[in-house]
C-alpha cells in the first residue's frame, strides 16, 4: 500500500511538471525590469513558468533611458532561453538631468544691476533688461512682460524628437521678490514632455526632471549674469 502511494505521488508530481515548462528570459541592459502579465518578476534575467493551458504570457521590459518593450511569449514557442534588447530612447541623448527644473530657484541680483535712492525706492530697469537679454538668447520672443508687478514669462518652446516619438517643451517664468532686503528674482524653468500623438493637447504633457541640452546653459547664465545663488 505504501509502495502504491509512493508511486502515485511520483506520478502526480510528474503530471504536474508536464503541465508546465520553464523559460529563461534575459534582457539587455541587465538592469531592465521584467514584468510578466503586469507583475514585476526581477531584473535582467528571470525564469518564467508557462502554463500549458494558457496560450501566452505578456512580457514587459522597462529601463530609464530606453524605450519600453512589450511582447507576447506564446506557449507554442518551444525555445527554452530567449533574449531581448531594448532600444535606446533618443530623448535621453538630447536632454540632461537637472534638479533645478519645474521649481523656482532664487538668484540674488548684483547691486551693479539696480539702484536705490535716499528713500529706498529701487530702479530695477537694468536688471530687467538683463533678464530679457538672457531669455532672448534661447527664445524668439517674450510672451508676458509686466515690470510693474515684477513678472516675465516666455511662451512654450517646442522641439519634436522624431526618433524618440516625443515632443519636449520648455518655458521660463521670472518674478521679482525681496529676500533679506536684497533684490531677488525667482526663476522657474518648466520642462515637460508628451508623446508625438497627442502633443497638441496640454493634458498630454508631464513634468520631467530633464531639460534639453541646448536649454541647460540658461540656468547658469541667469546665475552668472544676474548675480549669484
Amino acid at each position: 500500500m505504501k509502495r502504491f502511494s509512493f508511486i502515485l505521488a511520483v506520478l502526480l508530481i510528474c503530471a504536474m511538471a508536464s503541465a508546465k515548462d520553464v523559460r529563461k528570459i534575459s534582457v539587455t541592459p541587465s538592469t531592465a525590469k521584467i514584468y510578466v502579465d503586469g507583475n514585476y518578476i526581477g531584473d535582467g534575467v528571470v525564469e518564467v513558468t508557462m502554463n500549458r493551458k494558457d496560450d501566452f504570457v505578456v512580457l514587459k521590459f522597462e529601463e530609464e533611458g530606453y524605450l519600453p518593450l512589450e511582447v507576447k511569449l506564446f506557449t507554442s514557442d518551444k525555445r527554452k532561453s530567449i533574449s531581448y534588447t531594448l532600444r535606446r530612447d533618443a530623448y535621453y541623448d538630447v536632454t540632461v538631468e537637472s534638479g533645478s527644473v519645474n521649481k523656482y530657484f532664487a538668484v540674488t541680483v548684483s547691486k551693479d544691476l539696480y539702484t536705490e535712492d535716499a528713500n529706498g525706492k529701487r530702479n530695477t530697469e537694468k536688471a530687467w533688461k538683463m533678464i530679457h537679454q538672457v531669455l532672448l538668447n534661447y527664445f524668439d520672443e517674450i510672451q508676458t512682460t509686466d515690470m510693474a508687478s515684477g513678472f516675465v514669462q516666455t511662451p512654450w518652446k517646442y522641439k519634436t524628437l522624431t526618433e524618440a516619438e516625443k515632443v519636449a517643451r520648455t518655458r521660463v517664468s521670472v518674478k521679482e521678490t525681496n529676500i533679506g532686503g536684497d533684490l531677488t528674482f525667482q526663476i522657474k524653468v518648466s520642462s515637460e514632455v508628451a508623446p508625438v500623438i497627442g502633443a497638441n493637447r496640454d493634458e498630454s504633457y508631464r513634468e520631467v526632471n530633464r531639460v534639453l541640452k541646448e536649454m541647460e546653459p540658461l540656468i547658469s547664465e541667469f546665475q552668472t549674469r544676474l548675480g549669484k545663488m
